[in-house]
């Protein structure tokens, strides 16, 4: 009969070969029988077809364990001994249920590839194509025609008119402050207002009679709505009036 040889490197380690020689022989791995695993396991060292030491280093280390282990096994114990000494399997036991619990893992994964490469997903349709295929727009697109310095100039005109209606005798008496006004609360105040009327002009969102601080607070939060892409401003001619709208989606050079 034709001798059949082995590849070692058909396994990942030693382990992989004590373990599969567990499997096929259906041994309890709790209760393993060295001399016969040992056995076999040297004939599979013995019909490797490859010699190479560098490669079978490992496995001839484990041959060497398996060996001392039957040897502890096959010795007699002394009579005088009244306690059982610990079992010299349990340290491979516990490296083989070690490995077991690793290749289980292993085999649950490769499995899950397996069924994953099975699925099938379907192309994105022509309309999600088209946003994917289109440049978000920058923020010089929600600036049709100014620029930040434009913005700057106009607020400085609000922030004159009120200056020169200025009564400078009342004025210098001491009053108490009104609370506060947040960006926030301003953000909503200007939104509010574009929900009734689609579109306002610049001066309008600053309210008759405001004070430096809110409309300081007022321009803060349409700059942080333009940041925010939410509204967008046009002015058609230069010194011309400044225009606020809601953001709707729509290309913004069809809005003017």
């Amino acid at each position: 009969m034709e001798k059949i040889t082995i590849r070692l490197d058909a396994f990942e380690g030693p382990l992989d070969l004590l373990y599969h020689l567990i499997e096929k022989n259906e041994i309890d791995i709790y209760d393993i029988p060295m001399a016969r695993l040992t056995d076999q396991y040297l004939e599979y060292l013995d019909a490797a077809e490859d010699r190479d030491m560098d490669d079978m280093s490992e496995f001839l280390v484990m041959a060497a364990t398996l060996l001392e282990i039957k040897s502890k096994l096959l010795l007699p114990k002394p009579k005088n001994e009244e306690e059982e000494g610990p079992d010299p399997r349990e340290e491979l036991v516990l490296k083989l249920l070690e490995y077991k619990k690793i290749k289980e893992v292993t085999e649950e994964w490769r499995q899950r590839e397996e069924d994953a490469a099975l699925v099938l997903y379907k192309e994105a349709d022509q309309a999600v194509k088209q946003l994917k295929g289109k440049e978000s727009q920058t923020l010089e697109d929600f600036l049709q025609g100014l620029s930040m310095e434009d913005l700057y100039l106009a607020f400085r005109q609000v922030m004159h008119r009120k200056e020169t209606k200025v009564d400078h005798v009342r004025s210098s008496f001491k009053t108490v402050p009104r609370d506060l006004f947040t960006v926030q609360e301003k953000m909503e105040y200007i939104r509010d207002m574009l929900i009734l009327q689609p579109k306002t002009t610049f001066l309008s969102i600053f309210r008759k009679n405001s004070g430096k601080m809110e409309k300081v607070v007022t321009f803060l939060a349409l700059l942080e709505l333009i940041k925010r892409k939410e509204v967008q401003i046009v002015q058609k001619m230069t010194f011309g009036e400044i225009t606020i709208s809601r953001y709707d989606g729509r290309d913004l050079h069809e809005i003017i």
